[in-house]
């Protein structure tokens, strides 16, 4: 397993290191890299992401001709890792980037690369993914969203629902039901749907943090073209499992190691001013969390390795989602016993502890073992296809 950059690397993350020092103002750096959604971060996240386009380090992986490095793993990897520990704003139009891109790359038409991979870079439209349903969520295969040809459209009707970001964008990639009479993975397909037209009714769904970053979506009748189909009717679901790939495997673990390891700093300082860092249980759970991060860190090592050598990473990438899912909630339920009574302050009040951050965090975890397949699923494949366990 290798654990060094080669020189190459190094040259590469010292140039990404330049750009950030010479494009990256002070007053766009985070407290944290993860804060909530605002409009004002929403509009100063689509600048960054501009900002990031012209010096291509976003999109990395895409090819050249379409703005793209044809980047390696371990570059896009260098590239999150760069962006989180220099407190940069999220990039808002990930969906596109790291999933919608990648699917039009390989099976969009040239016409669809050239209506929407630009404009997908560049963060002037944002994308959602419509893949989650009431009662699909992590079995996408029992989808009931249904698309019928009318003469030079599908008409889609039904309802999604976990829509990151659907209250902003511009475009959804959708799964829909195109043929109801094949087996159910094979009546999918995968529709490119204007966002801004009749038909679509978004309804934000409040979180225990507040926040409502997540939507259910409704479509009623709404027309799409014959050539907003992704490859052929019938091909959705598997280029559905070529997108979440993307989800899951090295760049999730790296991912959870930076924000972990960003919280842990901030939980030994809160430990200390709380004198628990003078407790020998408690130094043992804080041992602990650390020791699970830096096993973060090396669980993607080990993929980024086998994946250099040419390997197919495949169902091993549930190792990683596994793991850090599980491991976010473990720290996070540390930092509410660290805090004790003061758990209880409101996120709001000027008195909590990070600003709140603690709490919001603790809430917002309870999602980490759910979203990208949840720990079941998770353990359901790494049961079946990496350890041979029958059914």
């Amino acid at each position: 397993m290798d654990f060094d950059l080669t020189e190459s690397e190094r040259r590469f993350r010292d140039e990404l290191r330049a750009f950030l020092d010479a494009n990256l103002p002070d007053a766009w750096r985070t407290r944290h890299p993860k804060e909530p959604w605002t409009d004002e971060r929403r509009a100063l996240a689509r600048r960054w992401q501009a900002k990031l386009a012209e010096g291509r380090y976003v999109a990395l992986d895409w090819p050249k001709a379409w703005g793209g490095r044809e980047a390696s793993l371990a570059e896009r990897i260098i590239v999150q890792t760069e962006l989180i520990r220099a407190r940069a704003p999220r990039i808002i139009g990930h969906v596109g980037l790291d999933l919608v891109g990648p699917a039009l790359v390989s099976h969009g038409t040239e016409a669809q690369k050239k209506r929407f991979l630009e404009n997908m870079r560049t963060s002037q439209e944002l994308w959602c993914q419509g893949f989650s349903e009431p009662n699909a969520g992590s079995d996408l295969g029992g989808l009931r969203t249904r698309a019928v040809l009318d003469g030079d459209h599908w008409v889609v009707s039904g309802q999604k629902v976990w829509t990151s970001v659907a209250e902003c964008a511009d475009w959804c990639f959708l799964l829909a039901r195109t043929d109801p009479d094949v087996r159910k993975h094979a009546g999918i397909s995968a529709l490119l749907v204007d966002m801004k037209q009749p038909g679509i009714d978004v309804r934000p769904l409040r979180q225990m943090t507040g926040e409502a970053e997540f939507n259910e979506v409704f479509f009623d009748d709404v027309r799409v073209p014959k050539e907003n189909v992704v490859g052929r009717p019938g091909d959705g679901w598997k280029i559905a499992m070529g997108i979440l790939a993307h989800e899951r495997g090295p760049m999730w673990a790296f991912m959870f190691h930076g924000y972990m390891t960003e919280d842990l700093s901030q939980l030994l300082g809160l430990a200390k001013r709380k004198g628990l860092d003078r407790d020998p249980v408690f130094r043992q759970r804080l041992a602990r969390a650390h020791t699970d991060v830096e096993i973060m860190r090396l669980l993607g090592c080990r993929s980024l390795t086998a994946e250099s050598r040419g390997e197919h990473l495949g169902p091993k990438t549930s190792l990683e989602k596994l793991f850090g899912s599980e491991l976010s909630q473990r720290v996070r339920e540390l930092a509410m016993d660290t805090l004790g009574s003061d758990s209880l302050i409101g996120m709001d009040d000027e008195r909590a502890e990070w600003e709140g951050r603690w709490l919001r965090f603790y809430l917002f975890s309870r999602a980490d073992t759910i979203m990208g397949g949840t720990s079941e699923v998770q353990r359901t494949v790494i049961a079946h296809q990496l350890l041979g366990l029958p059914r």
